[in-house]
């Protein structure tokens, strides 16, 4: 089930980067993408 998952997210990533490079858009998968006071917004989930 978790190395499923992984590949799935892997197959993911890189079908949204070549989607992305086909239309001229840029991809980011940086949690915090723009400079400033991001004062908690870490790109993380509490269950």
């Amino acid at each position: 089930v978790g190395i499923e998952a992984g590949d799935h997210v892997w197959a993911a990533r890189y079908l949204l980067e070549r989607i992305t490079e086909q239309a001229g858009v840029v991809l980011t998968l940086d949690p915090k993408p723009i400079e400033g006071d991001w004062n908690g917004a870490g790109c993380h989930t509490n269950y």
